[in-house]
Order: structure tokens, then sequence, then C-alpha cells
């Protein structure tokens, strides 16, 4: 009956994700996933809340904010003429949050009454940098890796499908290695992985995550290379179109899943360090948003972390970035 409610919730979850993404704006999908942050912040500071911490987390909210809003600007706010974006007035929306989370921070940890005020602010750091600033990265792979046209007056944000498919991939890829984990592991699962974190992990149901998300890649890659020329799979295609760069590709998965496996585990060290089963229960039989964004926080990261270093290494993807 638990698995049954969790295959129909997380379904219900992905067709809303999968509307939102195709439907929506590029800036509403920006506020979307500002919002998808400040959910996972309120969680995480509920949890801490129970190990004595109280982070301030109306500062977080703000801050993250006004960060989502800076990197908007930085990357898809053009000048009609030259195409270029608004690099100064980004700039400054993007140290503006930086200048408010310290200054409300340590106004908060003077004036309060806290025990622990530096860990607290080493909390507060972390929780800053752990989920909006890594979750903003997804913005930077729509703009910098979307199709623009040769004329660059025209408006970038009608060509960011292709950028905006290439970061659903990787986070298909990435839930695909949960989804095989839990079921290869439910039906052949025997050895644990990380009891003392997740007893329900195992080292067979990692192997099927692993097999789950790069039989999803392959599945992506022979798609774009059927329909090359999709405005929708233009940008994925030219990240796959030679045998080496399909070969970085599943290289760049394997990476991807192995540390999608670390931050679920992350997370898991917070619940059992404060004494939680799930971050709230927002989702029957999956728990709450921070459990369902875990295993993606670093994933943009990591993911523009590989392909520069395949630029650096003389890979050619002819995009944007």
């Amino acid at each position: 009956m638990a698995s049954k409610k969790r295959v129909v919730c997380g379904l219900s979850v992905a067709a809303v994700w999968l509307a939102a993404i195709f439907l929506l704006p590029v800036w509403a999908l920006a506020g979307v996933l500002a919002a998808g942050a400040i959910v996972c912040l309120y969680e995480l500071c509920a949890m801490l809340k129970h190990r004595g911490y109280t982070l301030p987390f109306k500062t977080l909210a703000v801050a993250t904010a006004l960060w989502f809003v800076g990197m908007y600007g930085a990357w898809f706010l053009h000048t009609p003429e030259t195409g270029i974006p608004h690099k100064g007035y980004s700039l400054g929306l993007i140290l503006l949050p930086i200048a408010l989370f310290f200054g409300l921070t340590f106004w908060h940890l003077l004036s309060a009454k806290i025990e622990k005020p530096l860990e607290t602010l080493a909390l507060s750091l972390f929780a800053a940098v752990y989920i909006p600033a890594s979750l903003s990265l997804f913005l930077i792979i729509v703009a910098g890796l979307s199709v623009f046209p040769e004329d660059c007056a025209c408006d970038p944000s009608t060509n960011l499908i292709s950028g905006i498919f290439v970061a659903l991939v990787l986070v298909l890829v990435t839930k695909m290695s949960d989804t095989g984990g839990y079921f290869i592991g439910s039906a052949f699962g025997k050895h644990k992985m990380c009891p003392r974190l997740s007893p329900g992990k195992s080292w067979e149901g990692t192997a099927g995550g692993y097999a789950f998300s790069l039989l999803s890649a392959g599945a992506m890659i022979g798609l774009s290379h059927a329909f090359p020329g999709s405005n929708l799979l233009c940008s994925f295609y030219r990240l796959t179109e030679t045998p080496e760069k399909m070969l970085w590709f599943l290289g760049t998965v394997v990476l991807l899943v192995t540390v999608g496996i670390l931050g679920d585990l992350l997370e898991s060290l917070f619940k059992r360090q404060c004494g939680v089963k799930d971050s709230s229960a927002l989702f029957p039989a999956m728990g709450g948003f921070f459990d369902t964004f875990d295993s993606i926080i670093f994933i943009p990261g990591v993911f523009l972390l590989s392909y520069f270093i395949a630029r650096f290494c003389g890979l050619d993807f002819n995009l944007y970035l």
C-alpha cells in the first residue's frame, strides 16, 4: 500500500513539474524554483530547530528571493541593441542579498538570546550555499545552454526551450536513479549500503539506480539524434552529437547519480541528527519537499563543472555558455 501511494504521489508531482516547465514563462519558472528553494530552507530550519538551532529563516527566505532575481537578471535580461546581459545591474542584485544576509544574520545573532551563536551562524551560511545558491545554477544551464539566434537583438527568451530541456534531462536521469534504486532494491536488495544513515538503501538498489539512469540517458540521446533539428532537442543534441561527446555525457551521468546519492545521504544525516523521519509530511509516503529535492541540489553545479572541464580538454559544444 505504501509503495502504491509512493508511485501515485511521485507521478503526480512529476506531472505538475512537467506542466510548469513547459507551460510557464522562464521568469515564472525561476520564481517556482526560488519558491522550492525557500520551502526546502523552511523544512531544513524546522529540522534543525529540533536540535536547538534557531536559524533566521525569514532572512534566508528574503535573501533567496533576491538572489534568484539577481541571477535571473544576470542571465536573462539583455540589452535590445547588443543582446549582452545587464551585468552591472545584475551584479548589484546579486551583491544585495549577500549583504542583506550577512547584515541581518549578524543582527539576529547579536540581538536574540541564542545559546549556540557560532554554530547557528555556520549552519546559516551552509544553508544559504547548500540550497538556494546551488539550485540557482539551473538558471545558468537554461540560459547558457540555449540556442540563441545569430541576431542577438532577437528576444532570447523565445529560444530558451532547448536549455530548459537540458536541465530537465539532468533532473530526469538523476531521479531515475531514485526510481531504479527503489524498485530494484525492494525486489533484490540484501546488502545494506549505509544502514546508519539510510537503512533502506542497498548496493543492489544502487546498481539498479545507475542502470535506470544510464538507460534513460541513452534514450534521451537516441531521441535527440532522431530529431536533431528540433527546437526542443537541439541543445541536447549538440551536447551529444559525436561519440566522444556521448561518452562524456554518459560519464557525467554516472557522476551526477553518484552526487545525487551523496546528496540523499547528506539529507539523511540531517534527519538522523535532528531525530526526524522526514523533512515534513507534505507528500504521502514520500516525505517533504526537501526529501524530493535532496538528490538534485548539487546536480547543476556538478554538471557545469564537468562541462567546463570537457571544454578545457578540447570538446567544442558550439553553445552559448
